[in-house]
């Protein structure tokens, strides 16, 4: 509760609690550790009874990165959040978030760490500015005009109670009081989903542009891969809990092509090893590769054939390797191939829309 009796949404409590123990330490922010990783997670797992909802994953954020993080439903990105935050402990495992370990060191990852996750707990009866001051104080630092800054640009009154904004308004508060108090990583999970147009370009332009500018690293997941694509440098798609691929996303799009093979008749077509999305019709052969290379293209020609490269969307290659894995075809990803998901083995049991 709160010191007038009302009960804090759960999210806000753990967070700000950690924050505000925190602040009691000093009144500076810890200096960050030496690393060149924002977020590093070494076989990273997480088991809700049989299910893996994390399988060693094995991620390397940098520092000064928009990260996007994607993947279907049930993937396991939110649990990689909540275990970022401490919020639940990993199975096995390690992470670290700014150079602190998120079990052994939560309250300092906290202090760090803006985090806004869909449909965030807001208390109903505050103001905006009153729910501002609260967050305010639960940091040794605090600016209040890159709050102001946000909530201005989208036309939110700072008067209003919280209770009579609209979802994407509400949004729109969680974000602007996450950046507050300056954080080194800002992590939004689905939580641009809900916002209009106008609130997302906004949003983008005033929160994420400026942590890019500032040097500070932003973690994105969500099902937009449109607005991924347009504002994400890099990019990591999780299927089934395992982390199948991280790249650039100035890499990714230049490896993976999709290749398509006119030839005469029924032919037959040897395809690379790595190939996946295979497709064979009477009179050509359409495949993706992870790894293209101009020298694929004079392998595979011949005669009476016609070889191509096209581009692919963001979109396009999330489907391509998501479902491939989820078929079970082996891909080079990730460093080398993927192995199996393997069911694990505990007690506890997670609802799909927390994974």
């Amino acid at each position: 509760m709160n010191e007038t009796g009302a009960t804090l949404p759960s999210a806000y409590s753990a967070e700000a609690a950690g924050a505000a123990s925190a602040a009691k330490a000093g009144s500076e922010a810890p200096s960050l550790r030496s690393t060149s990783l924002a977020i590093l997670t070494q076989n990273l797992t997480r088991r809700f009874g049989r299910l893996r909802a994390l399988d060693e994953v094995n991620a390397h954020i940098p520092k000064g990165a928009i990260y996007g993080l994607m993947g279907p439903n049930g993937a396991g990105k939110t649990t990689f959040v909540r275990v970022l935050l401490n919020l639940v402990n990993p199975t096995s495992g390690s992470a670290t978030v700014l150079g602190y370990d998120v079990v052994r060191e939560p309250v300092k990852v906290r202090q760090r760490v803006g985090h806004v996750a869909a449909l965030q707990p807001l208390w109903d009866w505050m103001t905006v500015r009153d729910f501002a001051g609260f967050m305010r104080g639960c940091y040794p630092r605090w600016n209040s005009e890159a709050v102001s800054t946000v909530l201005d640009r989208i036309g939110i009154d700072q008067a209003a109670t919280l209770g009579v904004l609209s979802r994407g308004q509400r949004a729109v508060v969680a974000i602007a009081v996450a950046v507050g108090h300056e954080p080194d990583l800002l992590i939004l999970d689905e939580a641009l989903t809900g916002l209009d147009p106008i609130a997302r370009r906004e949003v983008l332009r005033n929160v994420i542009d400026a942590m890019q500018a500032e040097g500070r690293t932003v973690l994105i997941t969500g099902q937009d891969i449109a607005d991924m694509e347009r504002i994400c440098d890099h990019v990591g798609f999780l299927v089934k809990g395992r982390l199948v691929l991280e790249a650039t996303l100035d890499d990714l799009k230049a490896r993976v092509k999709r290749i398509r093979v006119e030839h005469p008749g029924e032919a037959e077509v040897l395809v690379p090893a790595g190939a996946f999305q295979i497709e064979r019709r009477p009179r050509e052969t359409v495949f993706t590769v992870e790894n293209y290379a101009e020298a694929l293209l004079s392998s595979l020609d011949g005669p009476g054939r016609r070889v191509s490269a096209a581009n692919l969307s963001l979109e396009d290659i999330f489907i391509d390797l998501a479902q491939a894995h989820m078929k079970g075809q082996d891909m080079a990803g990730a460093g080398g191939k993927l192995p199996p998901n393997v069911p694990g083995h505990g007690q506890e049991q997670a609802p799909a829309e927390q994974l």
